[in-house]
């Protein structure tokens, strides 16, 4: 695990831009709209603990592969096209959340449900300890 003591632990993204919309348009044939509409619905549903550590696990793991990637040209170029970062995993509002609650932590109240956001890996490795932690105490 990398040391970050100067990145931000959230960082807030901005939603698709038109030329992304209008690539998902041509794609998906029109389709985008209502699977983009159900996609932010399923990421306003809270998760159960153990739902929410298989999701955590996933966005670890997949930044473990951008990190190890990360290490030549062709992998760098890799996570910058895909949007995979090394040092965050992103997570909607709702899920967000639940990983600062998780931590025993206090959430911000600026993270809203339908918010996307990234969290520091190191931090979503502190919330995914926390909920397996909690499982073994009951």
């Amino acid at each position: 695990m990398a040391n970050h003591p100067r990145k931000t632990i959230i960082r807030v993204l901005s939603g698709p831009s038109p030329t992304q919309t209008g690539v998902n348009e041509a794609v998906l044939g029109g389709a985008a709209s209502p699977i983009s509409a159900l996609s932010k619905a399923a990421d306003l549903v809270p998760l159960d603990a153990d739902q929410l550590k298989g999701f955590l696990h996933f966005r670890l793991a997949t930044a473990k592969a951008a990190a190890d990637r990360a290490s030549w040209f062709g992998g760098r170029l890799y996570n910058a096209v895909s949007g995979e970062s090394p040092d965050y995993i992103p997570l909607s509002g709702t899920h967000l959340r639940q990983a600062f609650i998780a931590m025993r932590i206090e959430p911000p109240e600026f993270i809203i449900a339908g918010g996307e956001y990234e969290l520091r890996v190191d931090y979503a490795q502190k919330a995914l300890a926390a909920l397996h932690e909690a499982k073994e105490q009951t």
